[in-house]
């Protein structure tokens, strides 16, 4: 998810910020990213299972269709996180670079982009940890079902482990409270684990002006 997710939003981001016209054209892309960032994930189910599913008939319950569904609803977040990092960049260091003689793409790949990473790697960071517990667009597309075998590729049919907990937890046995604990750990410490490195990132990589 993140290797397709992360060069879009970043990519996304730095046309809107430093390449876009400004007319209403842009103006309207804006404000959807915006009102995307604050739709509820089962609206992205329901689109994925409209076109993933319906459209270009991916199979049911796979990762694959998963991870796009994850990506499209975190997508915004990025977008959004990037333009901020972008704007805290100082002008000062954009025009000194143009003031040089380095062209406008040449300011922004070698300067501006490597100054705003870290607000870049923070956002997605933090926008897989949100998608890493979600559940309601997973449903949507299937992936409740009871996976007898260990999926071996992505076009498999699979659970995810959110789902996974809601399935033990509905199940009345006395075993499958402990799989439930178990698993709900694993999922906190990945939790943790993502915001930890989301955190340290930033402190390794932010300057201060």
């Amino acid at each position: 998810m993140l290797l397709y997710q992360f060069p879009i939003g970043v990519a996304a981001a730095t046309y809107l910020e430093e390449f876009a016209p400004k007319n209403k054209i842009t103006d309207m892309i804006e404000i959807n990213i915006n009102n995307l960032a604050a739709v509820p994930s089962i609206v992205f189910g329901l689109l994925g299972l409209a076109i993933f599913l319906n459209v270009a008939e991916l199979p049911r319950s796979a990762p694959i269709v998963g991870g796009l569904v994850l990506s499209l609803m975190t997508l915004p977040t990025i977008i959004i996180s990037s333009r901020a990092a972008i704007k805290a960049v100082p002008p000062s260091i954009k025009d000194a670079a143009l003031g040089v003689g380095a062209s406008k793409m040449q300011s922004v790949t070698h300067h501006v982009l490597p100054l705003a990473m870290p607000g870049m790697l923070t956002g997605t960071i933090i926008g897989m940890a949100q998608a890493l517990g979600e559940t309601a667009p997973l449903i949507m597309i299937g992936m409740v079902a009871f996976i007898v075998d260990v999926p071996q590729g992505p076009f498999d049919a699979a659970s995810a482990l959110p789902v996974q907990i809601y399935l033990w937890a509905e199940n009345p046995e006395k075993g499958f409270a402990e799989n439930t604990s178990g698993a709900i750990m694993v999922l906190l410490f990945f939790l943790a684990f993502m915001n930890s490195c989301a955190v340290l990132l930033r402190k390794r990589l932010e300057r201060r002006w």
